[in-house]
């Protein structure tokens, strides 16, 4: 979608005007403007859902692509991770339970 394929109108003429840019807003994004500036874009619902589900897969991809690369790069797999976590988590506890053994304040978590 280009700047060319869209219509352009003051926020005050599409106001006066919305039944009729309904209507045309069917394929074709209207963009409404305020003190010259685009301000906003009038899009038919199908064409603003199809919108969101398109960037929803393009995130999906994204993030795919990631996990595999991350893979590919050696990353650790699942149980080595949890085992890491479980041991920082262990020694997290064990250093809040010296400082409040010792009469000092616990960090809050």
């Amino acid at each position: 979608m280009s700047d060319v394929d869209m219509i352009t109108l003051s926020s005050e003429d599409a106001a006066a005007r919305l039944d009729e840019l309904l209507d045309e807003a069917s394929g074709n994004p209207i963009g409404i403007t305020g003190r010259d500036d685009l301000m906003a874009y009038l899009v038919f619902r199908s064409d603003y859902e199809a919108m969101l589900e398109r960037i929803q897969f393009l995130e999906d991809q994204l993030w795919l692509s990631k996990a595999d690369a991350a893979r590919k790069e050696g990353y650790p797999d699942k149980k080595r991770v949890d085992a890491f976590l479980r041991e920082f988590s262990e020694g997290a506890n064990h250093e809040k339970a010296a400082v409040v053994n010792s009469g000092g304040a616990a960090a809050s978590s």
